[in-house]
């Protein structure tokens, strides 16, 4: 559904090519995403790491974690408050709200985040489990759970918590924002290496060729992000034009704004139950039998902002 009514080339993906000023930072990103795939800021979303390159930095211990925190990941405390603190939508039109959030200058306005802060609360988790009770990992004590009927689960050792792995913290404590976010004040171009860039594993950054950016934790969206260091392949293919490139680099200098220079799939809106269900939602309105439902589709679709209305690419941000 998605190649045949979705405008999705491959059927499985719906992506966005753009150029982005150089000191963007991820929270200013995050609504340029939502902008680009037709969301409106309704739900919860984290910037995090591939998991072989988190756990290659942290070393998967606690202590490779905390060195960390306030360099690149948030610390444990950091709430929704502080997180979203230029959330501050209330009504009228959210393309033009989520616009003044993307365009420059930037700048970060939450506490938590600078380095300072974000180590004296990684230090007050750790001085509150001094020593902890190390519990068996859930993986395990649901196995063992279904073998023999035990249900509880057990304590493996004392140690403390800065002694743990991060599984066994996991398995232990409750951390709300959890170990993986990253420091949304960061700016791309330290944090994501190009596909081809070396990482030099003696600095810190870059520290990555992808990252993975996560929406609606119910819908699941996932959208791995990467870097270019030029834009052969979109020429190659004819995707967009070396004028047209020169114009949207002029945009992105003069007016400090991203632009977006290509596209693959038409728009995406909240709570229809994640790519496979926006599948399933496009097989109703084009191939559905019954008029009521598609209507019913319709309309429901439109509340939350959907359209089909064909936008040219350069017109999205």
């Amino acid at each position: 559904m998605l190649k045949r009514y979705g405008e999705s080339s491959t059927g499985e993906t719906i992506c966005r090519d753009i150029l982005i000023p150089s000191d963007m930072p991820l929270h200013n990103l995050h609504y340029a995403i939502q902008k680009l795939y037709g969301w409106q800021n309704s739900h919860l979303r984290s910037f995090r790491l591939p998991e072989e390159v988190y756990q290659k930095l942290t070393r998967g211990t606690v202590k490779g974690w905390v060195n960390l925190v306030g360099i690149l990941f948030q610390p444990p405390s950091e709430s929704e408050e502080d997180v979203f603190w230029d959330d501050n939508y209330t009504k009228g039109n959210i393309n033009a709200w989520l616009k003044r959030k993307y365009v420059g200058p930037y700048f970060y306005g939450g506490k938590l985040e600078y380095p300072e802060i974000a180590k004296r609360d990684v230090q007050r988790l750790m001085d509150k489990f001094k020593m902890i009770d190390v519990k068996e990992p859930f993986k395990d004590y649901l196995a063992r759970a279904e073998k023999d009927g035990d249900k509880e689960i057990k304590t493996l050792r004392k140690a403390p918590l800065i002694e743990l792995t991060l599984e066994e913290m996991d398995s232990s404590i409750l951390i709300e924002g959890g170990t993986r976010e990253l420091l949304e004040r960061l700016e791309v171009s330290k944090v994501l290496a190009s596909k081809d860039e070396m990482i030099d594993e003696d600095r810190l950054f870059p520290v990555t060729r992808e990252l993975i950016y996560k929406y609606d934790f119910g819908d699941n969206w996932t959208i791995t992000i990467t870097k270019e260091k030029d834009c052969k392949d979109l020429l190659r293919n004819g995707f967009v034009s070396r004028e047209e490139i020169a114009c949207a680099n002029d945009i992105v200098l003069n007016k400090h704004m991203p632009v977006c220079i290509h596209k693959n799939g038409v728009f995406l809106f909240d709570d229809v139950g994640g790519l496979s269900g926006f599948a399933d939602f496009l097989g109703d309105i084009y191939e559905s039998e019954d008029r009521e439902k598609r209507n019913m589709l319709r309309t429901w679709s439109k509340s939350l902002g959907w359209s089909e209305k064909k936008i040219a690419y350069k017109k999205i941000l």
